[in-house]
């Protein structure tokens, strides 16, 4: 028992790193959709850049914890990319979801 409840702190502070590490690609995903006119090479750049700056961030973030507590860095980095992955997926769910109730909506109206 003693053993588990060593491991609560570095899932949690990995599950709170991978929510944040989303926060790049959000912003991207954003600026790619600001535009009712937007070219596929703009939208792969923003794309591009976001996913850049989502490595970036866990990839500091794993150095930080692995100079801090090496130990824990495996429970860490774990419950940090199973986060990441639940917030991207939890994201493009309720966009899409959004964007099909605006679409049958439009589509009711005649427009």
């Amino acid at each position: 028992m003693v053993l588990a409840m060593e491991y609560v702190a570095p899932v949690l502070l990995g599950i709170l790193a991978g929510a944040v590490g989303f926060v790049p690609m959000f912003f991207a995903l954003r600026l790619s959709r600001a535009n009712a006119t937007s070219s596929v090479v703009r939208d792969a750049a923003l794309y591009g850049l976001g996913g850049v700056g989502v490595s970036l961030l866990i990839v500091v973030e794993l150095i930080v914890c692995a100079l801090v507590a090496r130990p824990l860095v495996l429970p860490f980095g774990v419950s940090e990319l199973l986060a990441l992955i639940v917030v991207t997926a939890l994201y493009v769910v309720a966009s899409n979801k959004t964007r099909n109730r605006v679409g049958r909506e439009k589509e009711r109206l005649g427009e």
